[in-house]
């Protein structure tokens, strides 16, 4: 499964999905200083299901 996670996903839960075979770009290290509006629609182009704990980013979602 293609997922980015977000600046606030915890590293282990990046590396654990990684471990078992999920293609994870990581807001942190892949995708530094990106804004929740260009993560999202990366995540749409490209066809993935986005990890985050913001709670605001799934009013952008929405919109």
């Amino acid at each position: 499964m293609n997922l980015p996670a977000n600046e606030n996903s915890p590293l282990l839960a990046v590396e654990a999905l990684r471990a078992i075979g999920h293609n994870v770009l990581w807001a942190r290290t892949d995708m530094p200083g990106k804004s929740d509006d260009a993560i999202l629609r990366q995540a749409q182009r490209e066809d993935r299901l986005v990890i985050t704990f913001d709670k605001d980013f799934g009013e952008l979602a929405y919109r």
